[in-house]
């Protein structure tokens, strides 16, 4: 986990994010390239936590690795860290943008069907962010 550089990369005031990529081309993009940050009022029972953090419609295995869990979509894989601002999601390095964008969007979704409220915040890992908390 690049948890250090979690901190060090983000730019987050009233959890919101600064960030002037918004329209940049993101089709070229791999898991190296970005991260997620999941935003909102968000507390998911221990219970329900695999049914709502992961994707409906790709198969998924939960992965235990080193005392952290990530899970596996494929070839792929993601994992989650709660931080301050946010729910961290990262993936490993080969993944493409769309497919990685489309396991978040389907989280959030979950989310939001758990009556939470939840977005998703693009963060491109070559720009520097900092906290405001």
């Amino acid at each position: 986990m690049r948890l250090f550089d979690f901190f060090r990369k983000r730019n987050v005031t009233d959890k919101t994010v600064s960030s002037t990529d918004g329209n940049q081309n993101k089709s070229q993009w791999t898991g190296k390239d970005f991260e997620f940050l999941i935003t909102g009022d968000i507390d998911i029972p221990a219970t329900d936590y695999d049914q709502i953090m992961t994707p409906n419609t790709f198969q998924w295995k939960k992965i235990n690795r080193n005392d952290w869990y990530y899970y596996q979509v494929g070839e792929d894989e993601f994992t989650y860290s709660w931080e301050m601002p946010g729910i961290q999601m990262t993936f490993n390095k080969e993944i493409l943008f769309e497919k990685a964008k489309q396991i978040a969007d389907e989280v959030i979704d979950n989310i939001k069907a758990a009556e939470q409220e939840a977005e998703l915040v693009v963060l491109n890992n070559s720009n520097i962010y900092r906290f405001d908390l």
